[in-house]
């Protein structure tokens, strides 16, 4: 697991951002697996600010009701996007 977070800590903690599972998950993770810091404050700034303004531009284009089935879908999207880079990843890694 160490030598597997080592090469791929930067995608793991910057995917985490887009998944349903806790965040502070990945964080302590990273940090109990001593994970180099620029990559992860990178891969933490780009990947939750990603989600953060996804979130916020489909509110804005969608309003009151694109708010309230992101509220009802946002973990199952969650997971597609999981499943969906597990994927890619089988098929090209």
């Amino acid at each position: 697991v160490v030598e597997w977070f080592k090469e791929y800590g930067f995608w793991v903690v910057f995917l985490a951002g887009f998944s349903p599972i806790p965040y502070k998950i990945f964080t302590v993770s990273a940090g109990v697996l001593h994970m180099a810091i620029l990559p992860f404050l990178l891969a933490s700034a780009v990947g939750r600010s990603a989600r953060f303004f996804l979130v916020a531009g489909l509110i804005y284009w969608g309003g009151e009701v694109m708010e309230r089935k992101l509220r009802e879908y946002i973990d199952i999207m969650g997971w597609i996007v999981i499943i969906l880079v597990a994927l890619l990843y089988l098929l090209y890694g």
